[in-house]
């Protein structure tokens, strides 16, 4: 290891890739946080490919370092991991999605001891991979990783998963530049009633019951129009649903956004029936705008939103997600109460805690309690 005389200390964010999503946005904020707590830091990513977050971190001046990982299994980013560990000399690597596979090792011949990852979903959904699971196991159970969760329910997923103690995992929830984010100020709705999704057109985020909510509610002779927000492997699939159920005046796909404030800012409500989530992102960039949220309790979302106080919960089995769409669209008193609570709620989530949070991560080594 590099013995060096700079007192700032030195963070490593690891990733496997910084495609637009809920992890890696996590990885945005979090690196222009801890750079205002006055930390160095450093982002290393596996796999290759210019995103809008590596555009931006970029712009505003955080070092990234791209090591071209190539599909499935690449012994050879080892190599290339440990020699920016030696080169950047960080008091701490942190790790993000499942790459632990690599970066152990790695710390290893760079003679780095303090690891920290964080498990983005519950964690039985970070990854299918026994291999990886194996090794995630191994790490934590031997004291070799310090793992973090978003919020206690994806802690005791950690636990079960893993067979941990409590003692063992630590909770951390994510947090967003607050400033970025203009609450709303005028909860009447002109015309078209504008729901809105942020999410990858992947399983977990459930378009589909968008779809099954949306037929009811143009029976019922609502009027709105879904706008959704982001790509993904079964965003065709989608848009075929939608064109089958004679919804195309019902849905705009606008595909990647870099700017999330304005999408949130034309919005009247926020919609987000996920089958499961860890503590998602764009739900805590939803709250700071001060929009009224339908969503469904899982994973960590009951840690971040009460039902009936700052939003509603769906039930997804018995089909409640146009009811609560259609409660909220016909009270205004309701839309003003639930996005007034939202927004402070939303304070407890900022980056700058996030950060200071992991700092003591970090620093303590692992003392594992909730914080």
């Amino acid at each position: 290891m590099i013995h060096r005389q700079e007192d700032n200390y030195r963070v490593m964010l690891v990733a496997q890739s910084l495609r637009v999503g809920g992890a890696e946005i996590m990885v945005e904020n979090l690196a222009y946080a801890l750079r205002r707590q006055g930390c160095v830091v450093s982002i290393v990513v596996l796999q290759a490919g210019e995103t809008l977050i590596t555009k931006r971190l970029v712009k505003n001046g955080i070092s990234i370092s791209v090591l071209g990982k190539r599909k499935g299994i690449d012994v050879s980013v080892i190599g290339r991991l440990s020699r920016a560990m030696v080169n950047f000399a960080p008091d701490v690597v942190h790790s993000n999605l499942p790459v632990l596979q690599y970066v152990v090792p790695a710390a290893k011949i760079a003679g780095v001891k303090n690891l920290v990852h964080t498990v983005h979903n519950m964690a039985d959904k970070e990854t299918e991979s026994k291999l990886k699971r194996l090794v995630n196991k191994f790490c934590y159970r031997n004291g070799l990783v310090t793992p973090v969760a978003l919020s206690c329910a994806n802690k005791q997923s950690v636990i079960d998963l893993y067979n941990l103690d409590e003692t063992d995992v630590m909770v951390v929830s994510n947090g967003i530049d607050l400033s970025a984010f203009q609450p709303k100020r005028d909860y009447r709705i002109v015309g078209k009633a504008h729901l809105c999704h942020i999410g990858r057109f992947e399983e977990a985020k459930n378009h589909l019951a968008l779809i099954a909510a949306a037929v009811r509610l143009k029976a019922d002779g609502v009027d709105f129009v879904f706008d959704l927000y982001g790509v993904g492997s079964l965003k065709d699939d989608i848009q075929e649903a939608v064109t089958r159920n004679d919804l195309t005046g019902e849905f705009v796909f606008h595909g990647l956004t870099d700017n999330i404030p304005a999408a949130l800012a034309g919005a009247d409500l926020f919609v987000f029936p996920s089958l499961y989530e860890g503590m998602p992102m764009v739900l805590v960039e939803a709250m700071a705008s001060g929009l009224p949220i339908v969503v469904s309790p899982v994973g960590g979302v009951p840690d971040m939103l009460t039902n009936g106080k700052d939003s509603l919960y769906c039930d997804l089995e018995s089909g409640t997600l146009a009811n609560c769409i259609e409660q909220i669209l016909d009270d205004s008193k309701m839309r003003e109460s639930l996005g007034i609570a939202a927004r402070e709620r939303a304070a407890a989530f900022s980056s700058d805690a996030m950060a200071a949070s992991y700092l003591e991560v970090y620093r303590r080594g692992g003392n594992r309690s909730c914080l």
